[in-house]
């Protein structure tokens, strides 16, 4: 059975990539990317999904421009991106889709979670947008199937010492989401740091026959070249990341999961944007999250390969 889904990012190297396993993957449909300000401004994510997209040959798959900034807190951006030939630096004459200017990120969760009840939505980026839809519209609630997120931590933060980027860009908008009583599944950076970006996977990618590979190939490159660890916890290599909760949506069985309460820290001087796990049930409140806790690292990698490699056998003429 194919699992339609909408893609929530903001490209963001990593979250081309989700694009594309989402593109290649038998178990989904991609029905829309909607995109807002996280690892660039608006303008810039939106732009880097209609190129993926665009690569892909997937000119039919809406694309919409969503937040330009957080809902209280100020706007941080990552910028953090190395591509020589692919997303950045910004090259006018690489292929694009057309962006739908007719409508918000928001109100294309919106209208989609309407139109089709049991979506499932698959956010790899600041919650702004799908926590305007969810404020403004609370009833898209019931209608949802399930919310698959990257983002969050039971341990330590990769922007601050308490938080996780996804988090941190837009706590309130994250508090919002988890509290909506939508079925979530969580990948915290904890576990998706056991699933990594080393030699031997871009050499498989690479080995791919077919014109995206090579696209593929340098996402995967840039995002090794920019990895800066950070810490003695940190991961040895460059964790996958966003296209993960891709393929979470498409095969839950990748990971184990197990129900635990989330709430986001909102008025801590040192804490600010903390996501805190209560697996032991401390609070009195009940789970609102599945989290991911162990990935199955071969089968995850197996699983991302396999859909690129069925993308790039697929691709269009205009891929290469």
């Amino acid at each position: 059975m194919t699992i339609s889904i909408l893609h929530d990012c903001d490209p963001g190297n990593d979250d081309a990539l989700g694009i594309l396993v989402a593109l290649g993957s038998p178990h989904l449909s991609l029905a829309t990317v909607t995109t807002g300000a996280g690892h660039l401004a608006a303008d810039r994510t939106a732009r880097n999904a209609a190129i993926t997209l665009a690569i892909a040959g997937a000119e039919t798959v809406p694309v919409t421009f969503g937040a330009l900034a957080p809902l209280v807190r100020e706007r941080l951006i990552a910028g953090v991106l190395d591509m020589e030939s692919a997303l950045d630096p910004e090259r006018p004459d690489l292929p694009a889709v057309a962006i739908d200017e007719t409508r918000t990120s928001a109100h294309a969760i919106t209208d989609l979670a309407a139109r089709m009840p049991g979506l499932t939505i698959v956010t790899t980026g600041p919650f702004t947008n799908l926590a305007l839809a969810l404020r403004n519209h609370p009833s898209i609630a019931t209608k949802l199937k399930r919310i698959v997120a990257l983002g969050g931590a039971w341990g330590l933060g990769n922007k601050t010492a308490a938080a996780e980027w996804n988090v941190l860009c837009d706590p309130e908008a994250a508090s919002i989401v988890f509290g909506a009583g939508v079925p979530m599944t969580l990948l915290p950076i904890d576990a998706t740091a056991q699933v990594m970006i080393d030699d031997a996977l871009v050499e498989a990618i690479a080995a791919l026959r077919g014109r995206a590979t090579r696209f593929v190939t340098e996402l995967l490159r840039s995002l090794r070249a920019t990895f800066k660890g950070g810490g003695p916890f940190a991961p040895l290599d460059m964790p996958l990341n966003d296209p993960l909760a891709l393929l979470v949506a498409a095969e839950p069985a990748l990971v184990r999961t197990i129900p635990a309460r989330v709430d986001v820290e909102l008025a801590g001087r040192f804490t600010y944007g903390r996501t805190v796990m209560d697996f032991a049930g401390k609070s009195g409140l009940p789970p609102n999250c599945e989290i991911a806790i162990q990935f199955d690292a071969a089968a995850t990698r197996s699983a991302f390969v396999r859909a690129l490699a069925r993308l790039s056998e697929n691709s269009s003429p205009t891929s290469s």
